[in-house]
């Protein structure tokens, strides 16, 4: 895929929400409920209401609506420890990628999207070594399977990418100097996210604004991880509209944009239709302070499609 002579748009994506119970505090098995998260996301049928990201049907209507807009790549999000909880995100995560070849495998589906994995145990252990434990774990369990191939997993320069959230333990030039076993960890391309707003980055927060780089971009709609760091407002849509500004302002294009995200509701940078009138850091709301909650959705499809005319896409 990474020869597309194109622009790449890839989002962040949550595969950990668990729904098995209505009430549990547990959040393997109601995520919701565990981590008061008081949004109801769009569902198949119309409504609005909670899901398990375990669920297919909610997995491929989610990569239809994404395909629909012109995203081509999303990135799971795998950052608390692969097996963390006893597997159930990872669980969920091998599901997104399944579905995803379900997906791509039909005729019906003109535009294909790809799918990898970020990890991030580094940021508890400071141990490069966690690295290429955790990239042993996914080459073994998405790269090595039948949906690992490039028809289905996202690559860059030839290899499987695979993001590092590093928090504020580690990054590349740490890495590079790492003299530890690369094995599996060198049969991925390896990207970076971490909290320092650095460009070319695939993330965090970018709480600092958005940064253009020639490889890639980050754009967010607001953040606030409600853990008292300084929240990054959504300011009805302008924090956003600055960020995809950087990317439409430059006079070339980046060899991808990276969207956060679609369904990060715990840190508040999601941009997928929900009703969240009672989960007041992420507020749905336009500039003149209206609720609608397909606002950054719309927003979203707006921007992408600003961007393919601009640069011949």
């Amino acid at each position: 895929m990474d020869t597309k002579p194109h622009t790449d748009i890839g989002i962040w994506y949550s595969t950990w929400y668990a729904k098995t119970t209505d009430y549990s505090k547990s959040n393997h098995e109601n995520t919701w409920t565990a981590w008061n998260i008081a949004v109801e996301p769009l569902l198949p049928d119309g409504s609005f209401g909670t899901y398990d990201s375990i669920d297919p049907n909610i997995i491929s209507f989610h990569l239809e609506l994404m395909a629909e807009i012109g995203i081509d790549f999303i990135i799971m999000d795998q950052t608390n420890n692969i097996d963390v909880d006893g597997g159930y995100i990872n669980a969920r995560s091998l599901m997104t990628a399944r579905t995803l070849k379900e997906y791509n495998d039909s005729p019906e589906h003109t535009h294909k999207l790809y799918y990898c994995s970020a990890i991030g145990g580094i940021q508890w252990t400071r141990d490069y070594a966690t690295i290429e434990k955790e990239a042993k774990l996914l080459y073994e369990r998405y790269v090595q399977s039948d949906f690992g191939s490039s028809d289905y997993h996202y690559t860059v320069d030839g290899k499987p990418l695979l993001v590092v959230y590093a928090g504020n333990s580690g990054d590349a030039d740490g890495w590079a100097n790492y003299a530890g076993d690369k094995i599996y960890s060198s049969r991925f391309t390896l990207g970076w996210a971490n909290n320092a707003s650095e460009a070319g980055c695939y993330g965090w927060a970018f709480d600092k604004g958005t940064k253009w780089h020639p490889e890639t971009v980050v754009v967010m709609p607001g953040w606030d991880n409600r853990k008292g760091a300084k929240p990054v407002p959504r300011d009805g849509g302008r924090w956003y509209d600055q960020s995809w500004q950087v990317v439409l302002d430059a006079d070339r294009s980046p060899e991808r944009i990276v969207i956060n995200s679609f369904n990060e509701y715990a840190e508040c940078t999601a941009i997928f239709p929900a009703l969240t009138e009672n989960y007041p850091n992420m507020p749905y709301t336009n500039q003149k302070g209206e609720y609608d909650p397909y606002y950054y959705w719309n927003l979203t499809r707006e921007y992408i499609r600003r961007f393919k005319a601009k640069f011949g896409e």
